[in-house]
C-alpha cells in the first residue's frame, strides 16, 4: 500500500483539526476500518511525519487494549472511558492492556507516559477508533478500507494465520460497532488501500 497521496491528504487534516482547536487536550486523529484494512501502516506514517515536523505525538493502538478475541467493543469503550475522556478534559488517561500471548490482562498503559506532557496529538488507530465510544472525543477521523478478500489476506499473512478460525467471529463484532455508528460514512476522509 502507498501512502504518500493519504498520508498529505489526513497531516492537512491534522493541521487543520490543530488551528482550531480550542480544548485542554491534545487533538485526536481516529484510523479506522476493518481488519487488514492498512490502520496501523498509515497511523505509523502519520505519527512519524508528525514527530519529523516537531509535534509530540502519542500512537495508541486499540487492539493493545481489545481484552482477548471477544473484547472489541470492550476495549474500544476502555480507551473512550479510560483515555481519551480524561485527555479531552487536559488530564492523563490510563487503560489496561492485554497480552496477547498470554491471554490474560497486561500492564496499564499510561497517555502521556509518566512525567511527560499531554502530547499534542493522539493518533488512535484501530477497529473502532471511530465507533460511538470514541467518536465525541475525535478531531480527525479516517476510514481506511480494502475489499474483504484483501484484507483477509493481509490480516492473516500479518499474524501468521494465528487466527484464521476467529475471522468470522471478529468481523461480526466490527459490523455490531458499525450498526451503532457508521464510522466509514462519517469519516472526514475514506482511504482505499485496494
Amino acid at each position: 500500500m502507498s501512502v504518500h497521496a493519504p498520508l498529505e491528504a489526513v497531516l492537512g487534516l491534522v493541521t487543520a483539526a490543530r488551528a482550531r482547536h480550542d480544548g485542554p487536550g491534545p487533538v485526536v486523529l481516529g484510523v479506522d476500518g476493518r481488519s487488514g484494512s492498512g490502520k496501523s501502516d498509515l497511523a505509523g506514517a502519520v505519527t512519524a511525519a508528525l514527530r519529523a515536523d516537531g509535534t509530540d505525538v502519542a500512537l495508541l493502538a486499540l487492539e493493545d487494549a481489545y481484552p482477548g478475541w471477544d473484547g472489541l467493543a470492550a476495549g474500544v469503550a476502555a480507551v473512550a472511558r479510560g483515555v481519551l475522556a480524561p485527555l479531552s478534559r487536559g488530564e492523563p488517561g490510563t487503560v489496561r492492556t492485554f497480552d496477547w500471548d498470554a491471554a490474560r490482562p497486561g500492564p496499564v498503559l499510561r497517555v502521556p507516559a509518566p512525567g511527560r506532557p499531554l502530547p499534542d496529538v493522539v493518533v488512535v488507530e484501530g477497529c473502532g477508533a471511530g465507533s460511538a465510544a470514541c467518536a465525541p472525543y475525535l478531531d480527525v477521523l479516517v476510514w481506511l478500507e480494502a475489499p474483504e478478500e484483501v484484507r483477509r489476506r493481509r490480516a492473516l499473512e500479518r499474524d501468521d494465520h494465528t487466527w484464521t478460525e476467529r475471522w468470522a467471529a471478529w468481523a461480526a463484532q466490527e459490523e455490531a460497532l458499525l450498526a451503532e455508528r457508521d464510522a466509514r460514512a462519517l469519516a472526514d476522509l475514506v482511504v482505499r488501500t485496494a
